[in-house]
């Protein structure tokens, strides 16, 4: 830190910037220029140092109390005494006489920093207002309260209350800068709370009804139709009834019982399957065509799946109407002669 000069901490400047604007346009700005032909490249470095120091300890750019010295051991100037601080005045970067100096438009270059001590009386006084009231407050921190107004109207015995008030909504640092009553920084301009309205809640969708599962075919295992709709559901795709119908067919083309189809269609683990996909070996076996099934049978049967699949009401009916014995030559004479 550097040195400090006597009555440096006034009161209400207790909560100092940490930091400070520096326009990238310092170092080609003419005073800068001027001030490093006087002093060398020293001049320009301990100017910038000098307005970190105000920012940090005179937050208000107000050197009153401070000899040209204190200045100079602020910046740990190490040049001709009282050249520094003469230098800054002939360029223009300080201004008034000694112990009275100012730094030149400070308010206007560092509006942030130039309102610290008016930010820290204003939050000392929201916490005196919060803890004892604003009477109490008003007597503790009567400049500031007769600055704002308060003190001519104290509330005693008034319960506690925030510094809220319209009174002090909006202070004024040493130089006269506006502060946002948030205490952040000061804005350009303000909006008004309607600016932006909240757009209207949006009505929830109702939720789509999910379909009720397709219950198993009676000539498929309710376990194989099972594995099969967790096969389709996992690839991400539809089971309905055109699905169906056509892996029956698929099934038909192939020579297969639908049950068998659909196993096989699990084994291979794809998302479809077509009879011209099946090798011979991938269509024999008992679920084919059962070893006492003759071709007639086998033909007959085929024919009666490819009528339920494609037209389940007619087969339905021939198989509610048909009546028809078929009996063997030789089964015939054995009546007669009975």
């Amino acid at each position: 830190m550097y040195p400090v000069a006597a009555n440096e901490n006034r009161e209400g400047s207790d909560l100092m910037a940490t930091d400070a604007r520096i326009s990238t346009a310092l170092p080609s700005h003419p005073k800068t220029k001027k001030l490093a032909r006087r002093l060398g490249p020293a001049g320009p470095l301990g100017c910038i140092y000098l307005f970190l120091w105000v920012a940090s300890n005179r937050s208000d750019g107000d050197l009153t109390g401070m000899t040209d010295e204190d200045i100079e051991l602020a910046v740990d100037w190490t040049g001709d005494d009282g050249a520094f601080v003469r230098a800054m005045v002939d360029v223009g970067f300080l201004e008034g006489i000694a112990s009275e100096r100012l730094v030149h438009d400070w308010a206007e270059h560092h509006p942030w920093a130039a309102g610290a001590g008016a930010r820290s009386e204003k939050s000392r006084w929201a916490a005196l207002c919060k803890q004892h009231g604003r009477a109490e407050a008003a007597r503790q921190m009567p400049e500031y309260a007769q600055r704002i107004g308060a003190a001519s109207h104290p509330q005693a015995g008034s319960e506690p209350e925030s510094a809220s008030g319209k009174p002090d909504a909006v202070l004024e640092s040493a130089s006269g800068t506006q502060l946002a009553e948030s205490g952040s920084a000061p804005s350009p301009f303000r909006l008004p709370s309607d600016s932006f309205p909240s757009p209207p809640p949006t009505a929830k969708k109702p939720a789509k009804a999910r379909a009720a599962p397709i219950p198993a075919p009676d000539d498929v295992d309710a376990q194989v139709w099972a594995d099969w709709l967790k096969l389709r559901k996992d690839k991400g795709a539809t089971v309905t009834t055109t699905v169906i119908d056509g892996a029956r067919c698929e099934a038909l083309k192939a020579g297969m019982a639908f049950e068998a189809f659909l196993r096989e269609w699990c084994i291979r683990g794809s998302q479809g399957l077509k009879a011209d996909w099946l090798k011979p070996d991938n269509r024999a076996g008992p679920a084919t065509r059962p070893a006492s099934e003759s071709f007639r049978e086998r033909d007959d049967r085929i024919a009666r799946e490819r009528v339920k699949a494609w037209a389940p009401g007619v087969a339905a009916g021939a198989e509610r109407d048909q009546h028809i014995i078929e009996m063997e030559p030789a089964n015939v004479f054995a009546l007669q002669g009975d």
